[in-house]
């Protein structure tokens, strides 16, 4: 077996061939390929960090959310502690004036009784003779 040396032209020639090969490839196919790598790894990234500020965002207006339910539900409970008091007030005031004016009526009707009284008091001490009379004519007959 006998090792023989390729013709050095040929082997440049292959060199060359492969370097232009190379060249063409790299103009052709990788640098377009790494620019589109390149291209789509950065609009990841910015869509990574509108996303990140967008969740930013929604934490922020969940955030507002809180606060103002937050806001309302103490309001609301504000407005319904004033209006039950208002209420509480208004009816131990009409409770007080009913009260003042039973009173009133208990004391007029107790001065009219006494009044009453008396002029039943007068009326029968003025026909006492009257009733005596009668009731001794009752006695007589049986």
């Amino acid at each position: 077996m006998s090792i023989t040396i390729p013709d050095p032209y040929l082997m440049l020639l292959v060199f060359v061939v492969f370097l232009l090969t190379m060249v063409l490839l790299n103009v052709w196919l990788f640098k377009p390929l790494i620019g589109f790598m390149d291209e789509r790894e950065a609009t990841l990234r910015k869509d990574l960090d509108s996303i990140s500020s967008s969740d930013t965002q929604v934490q922020e207006i969940q955030q507002q959310i809180q606060d103002i339910l937050s806001d309302a539900r103490a309001r609301s409970s504000e407005i319904l502690q004033k209006s039950t008091s208002d209420a509480k007030s208004h009816y131990e005031a009409n409770l007080q004036k009913k009260q003042e004016e039973l009173v009133k009526k208990l004391q007029d009707f107790r001065a009219n009784l006494e009044k009453q009284k008396e002029v039943s008091k007068k009326e029968l001490l003025a026909h006492l003779g009257e009733f005596e009379d009668a009731l001794k004519l009752k006695i007589k007959q049986l």
